[in-house]
C-alpha cells in the first residue's frame, strides 16, 4: 500500500470512527481501540514523513498562511483525543476529557471539511482530489 493510499484510508476510517464513537454518546471499548490504533499510526505517519497534502498555487494570502498550522493543529487534536482514550481505556481516569476530546475533534473536524470543501468549490484547486481515493475522482 502506498503512503498515499494509506493516508486516505487512515483520515476516512478515522473520521468515520469519530462519527460513530460520538453517535451514541458512548462507545464500545473495541472500537475505541481501533481509534486509537488508527489516529496514533496516522500521527506517526505524519510527524515522521511529514504531511501529505499540501496548499496548492491557488491558494493565496490568508488562506495559504494558515494551511499548515490548522492541519498540523489537526493533528495535535487527533492525537490528544487519541491518547485521553487510551488512558480512559487502560484505567488512568479521564473519562470525561475523553469524551470531552472527541467532541472538540468532531468540531473542529466539521470546519476542516468546510476550508476544503471552500477550496475545491470555490478556487476549483482540486483539494477533494487529495483527499478522495482515486476511484471516486469522477464524481468530481
Amino acid at each position: 500500500m502506498t503512503r498515499r493510499a494509506l493516508t486516505i484510508v487512515l483520515h476516512w476510517g478515522t473520521a468515520l470512527l469519530l462519527l460513530v464513537l460520538v453517535k451514541g454518546g458512548t462507545a464500545a471499548p473495541a472500537l475505541r481501540w481501533v481509534f486509537v490504533g488508527g489516529a496514533g499510526l496516522w500521527v506517526a505517519l505524519a510527524l515522521g514523513r511529514g504531511m501529505l497534502g499540501r496548499p496548492g498555487p491557488k491558494l493565496a494570502g490568508w488562506a495559504r498562511a494558515i494551511f499548515a498550522p490548522l492541519h498540523w493543529g489537526m493533528y495535535a487534536l487527533l492525537a490528544t483525543a487519541a491518547a485521553l482514550n487510551a488512558a480512559d481505556l487502560l484505567g488512568y481516569g479521564g473519562g470525561v476529557w475523553a469524551w470531552r476530546a472527541l467532541l472538540v475533534l468532531l468540531v473542529a473536524a466539521m470546519f476542516h471539511a468546510i476550508y476544503h470543501l471552500w477550496r475545491h468549490t470555490t478556487l476549483n484547486d482540486g483539494a477533494l482530489r487529495m483527499m478522495l481515493p482515486r476511484a471516486m475522482h469522477r464524481l468530481l
